[in-house]
């Protein structure tokens, strides 16, 4: 639960905007670009995990080796 806090405490503005952007071009735009929305939660579940450690800190070390 604390990697997903930590992104979130890092790049709330980002997903913010891409909710934002999706609503906004299905607005003005086609219905279809909020099939986007229901895959915002995946893809910030999935880099919250792989980006940030079990206190909520960003891992240093990207490529899984641990040295």
């Amino acid at each position: 639960m604390e990697q997903l806090k930590g992104l979130w405490r890092d790049t709330k503005y980002l997903w913010l905007g891409f909710a934002f952007a999706s609503v906004a071009f299905a607005a003005f735009g086609s219905w279809y670009h909020l099939a986007v929305i229901p895959c915002l939660p995946v893809c910030f579940t999935y880099f919250a995990w792989m980006r940030y450690d079990e206190n909520g800190k960003p891992k240093n070390d990207f490529n899984g080796a641990d040295h």
